[in-house]
């Protein structure tokens, strides 16, 4: 028998059921990655996100390589393409068993039913694991019986289930008199190559232990300060699974239960929840807010979206943001916050145009937690920021960077005095007090 692993979003070799699975299993085991670019610039991906997927592809090459299983690159445009493609690597080569691990969102279920049905068709087996979340989402239900719509009550069912998560499937051996496997050089697309991050597994264990000594037990006084590197730095590598929840899980467990640690393990239960939530509503992958009610009607101004996509604003603190996340594919969670709140509530521009453009420029760009972190901003979605709480770029700036070193290392206009900058571009009173009675006409708000 002949079995084909089909990587996603989980260029991992440890923690990897479908992997580990198809390993288990007599004869020879090969992988495939399936590139869809014409699908991935429906979805809004940038040449970051893709860069990063091709540099830890390579990566992945090699470590299979060693376990002598070599992973091909094969190019279907769109998912509707995904059968075919499929069908014909598994015949071409003579495999008779796919092996691969679930992943969140409406086309990709799509696109897995219509692989299922292929495969089957034509005689050939099809194996499907659980995506390796720290809980299944169809075990956590209110007492309604009705999905959790608030993070909090859901985070505290959560806890009560955290021990029962399963240790972190072991990596296979390799293949008994099995020669290395030369990797294969294939990607249908260009490069960049200029990320701060290293790619592979190797990479991101390195980047937890390092968190896990030297920075967990201050993660809750540092997280919120740009300018410091007080966070983990792990999103680009959980955005592709190349460490998996559960490994960080665990990981972080064997750390201690001080308060730095359970502020961090509340971030990574804000990561399930966005994940949780796109499993119990599809609806939230195809643009539509939770609560769709409470969106006011967009003013979309382009000329104003350019400005904040080029970090124009004439606010500090949001154009330090916008330029980091554009020179750097990255940006810093306080001010993203910020940059999504500047947005929709003064800028009164629908966070569908600034979910897409994160997407496009994040190297961490996920799709369930940028989706839910946009709707959280703008106000319609679970457990939103109220539509009368808005972020204030000046008090950000006092709270956060008080001393302008994050702001002066992304405008070099500032230069090395006061915090002397260009005019702003709207007045974020006036602005935010507009905002609130839109919501307010569009919602018929009782406040009594």
């Amino acid at each position: 028998m002949k079995h084909l692993v089909w990587f996603r979003n989980d260029l991992r070799v440890g923690d990897n059921p479908a992997l580990a699975h198809a390993c288990a299993q007599p004869g020879q085991v090969e992988a495939v990655y399936l590139a869809a670019p014409e699908q991935w610039r429906r979805h809004g991906l940038g040449d970051n996100k893709l860069d990063w997927i091709r540099l830890n592809l390579a990566a992945l090459q090699q470590r299979l390589a060693r376990l002598g299983i070599p992973l091909h690159i094969a190019v279907a445009e769109r998912f509707e393409d995904a059968a075919d493609c499929m069908v014909s690597l598994m015949q071409q080569r003579g495999m008779s068993h796919l092996y691969l691990n679930a992943e969140p969102g409406y086309d990709e279920a799509q696109r897995d039913r219509q692989v299922q049905q292929a495969v089957q068709q034509c005689g050939l087996y099809w194996h499907r694991f659980s995506e390796r979340n720290l809980l299944e989402p169809d075990s956590l239900f209110n007492g309604q019986g009705q999905p959790y719509r608030v993070f909090t009550p859901f985070a505290r069912k959560a806890r009560t289930l955290l021990p029962t998560v399963s240790e972190p499937i072991v990596s296979p051996d390799p293949y008994p008199l099995s020669a290395p496997v030369e990797p294969e050089a294939q990607w249908p697309l260009g490069v960049s190559n200029r990320f701060s991050w290293q790619p592979g597994e190797e990479a991101a264990w390195t980047r937890l232990q390092d968190f896990i000594e030297q920075g967990v037990e201050t993660y809750h006084q540092c997280r919120d300060f740009p300018a410091q590197s007080g966070t983990s730095g792990l999103s680009p590598y959980l955005a592709l699974g190349i460490i998996s929840p559960v490994q960080v899980y665990h990981a972080l467990s064997r750390a201690g239960a001080g308060e730095g640690q359970q502020c961090w393990l509340n971030e990574l239960l804000w990561r399930e929840f966005y994940r949780y939530l796109m499993h119990h509503f599809p609806k939230l992958s195809r643009d539509q807010a939770m609560y769709p009610d409470k969106e006011p009607i967009w003013h979309n101004n382009s000329a104003w979206f350019e400005r904040w996509c080029q970090g124009k604003t004439g606010f500090a603190l949001v154009d330090a943001g916008m330029r980091q996340l554009n020179q750097t594919g990255w940006m810093h969670n306080r001010t993203r916050m910020l940059c999504a709140s500047f947005l929709v509530k003064d800028l009164h521009i629908d966070w569908r145009w600034g979910e897409r453009y994160f997407m496009q420029q994040l190297l961490d760009g996920d799709f369930a937690s940028n989706n839910g972190g946009w709707q959280w901003a703008a106000g319609c979605g679970a457990d939103a920021a109220p539509y009368f709480r808005h972020f204030s770029p000046s008090r950000q700036a006092e709270r956060f960077d008080a001393q302008g070193d994050y702001q002066r290392r992304f405008l070099p206009e500032l230069g090395d005095g006061e915090l002397h900058y260009p005019n702003e571009m709207i007045d974020h009173k006036a602005q935010s007090q507009r905002f609130t009675q839109m919501v307010k006409e569009m919602t018929h708000v009782d406040e009594s």
